[in-house]
């Protein structure tokens, strides 16, 4: 996952606020416990997000204990005491989803990436045999659509759908895991905010996919050539997209009965996710 999944603060309440930032800290927590401080770096807003989605779907309403940042002991934090189990979960994907990124990037990335990235596969593997011992079920299915993924981009098709749908269906699919009530709901509500982000990212690898040669349905789709062939109409098109994505998640959070964090959820399918696109597409506009 990228980290384009986003609150905008500005307009969340405080006591909102205070509990995303509550569950933002009790993910790092659970990613130190289980699998070490060095993987601590994997977090990302998007895997908070995870945790908050998830626990918004149970109708689960957090509860906190006041605690200090290990790395920065003058820091004051609030850490979730009855969320163990999703925080797990969500540190667990985060192992994964961390290896199949170090896996992607040897093989498609520039020498000295690659060199690096594969100084890191053994710690990577290492973690995700770890993750995969807590959540074997999650770990083949996420196995599984990102090698289809990985066949889908070597077609190297220029259908935004089709390249879209393996990280969307995945990211359904990482939802719904172990989900009982409104199950069909939550997938699609995972796999619309899996599509913005995929589509989302592609948008803004455009001018680097340009220039290198990767990748990207969006150059493909509309012929981009040069830079000077993202105009405002193709950026218009885009938009729409992202929008459709957006609007496609919300469908199936609206379905979802007995919602929590409802006021946190919203600000990120509604505002956060409006104000990200704007600004990526504002960086595609850059000449």
């Amino acid at each position: 996952m990228f980290g384009y999944v986003r609150i905008n603060k500005p307009e969340l309440k405080v006591k909102e606020y205070e509990a995303y930032r509550g569950l933002y800290c009790s993910l790092c927590k659970a990613i130190g416990k289980y699998f070490g401080a060095f993987a601590r770096l994997t977090l990302s807003y998007d895997i908070t997000f995870l945790v908050l989605a998830r626990l918004c779907v149970k109708g689960v309403r957090p509860c906190y204990k006041g605690g200090r940042c290990p790395f920065n002991p003058a820091k004051r934090c609030n850490y979730c005491t009855n969320a163990e189990e999703e925080l797990k979960y969500a540190a667990s994907v985060s192992m994964m989803l961390f290896y199949h990124k170090v896996r992607d990037d040897i093989r498609d990335s520039s020498l000295f990436r690659r060199l690096v990235m594969y100084l890191l596969l053994p710690y990577a593997s290492a973690k995700y045999r770890k993750a995969r011992k807590f959540f074997p079920e999650i770990e083949k299915e996420i196995s599984a659509s990102m090698e289809r993924q990985y066949s889908t981009e070597k077609e190297r098709s220029d259908s935004t759908d089709k390249a879209s749908h393996e990280s969307a269906h995945a990211l359904g699919l990482i939802f719904a895991h172990g989900i009982e009530n409104n199950k069909d709901a939550v997938y699609r509500f995972g796999y619309g905010v899996g599509k913005w982000v995929y589509l989302c990212d592609a948008a803004d690898d455009m001018k680097k996919d340009l220039k290198k040669g990767g990748y990207n349905p969006f150059v493909l789709k509309y012929g981009i050539k040069k830079e000077e062939d993202i105009t405002d109409e193709v950026l218009s098109s885009i938009c729409g997209q992202l929008n459709m994505s957006c609007a496609f998640a919300f469908e199936g959070y609206s379905e979802i009965e007995e919602k929590s964090l409802k006021g946190i959820v919203e600000n990120i399918l509604i505002e956060g996710t409006e104000e990200v696109t704007r600004k990526v597409l504002k960086g595609s506009s850059e000449k």
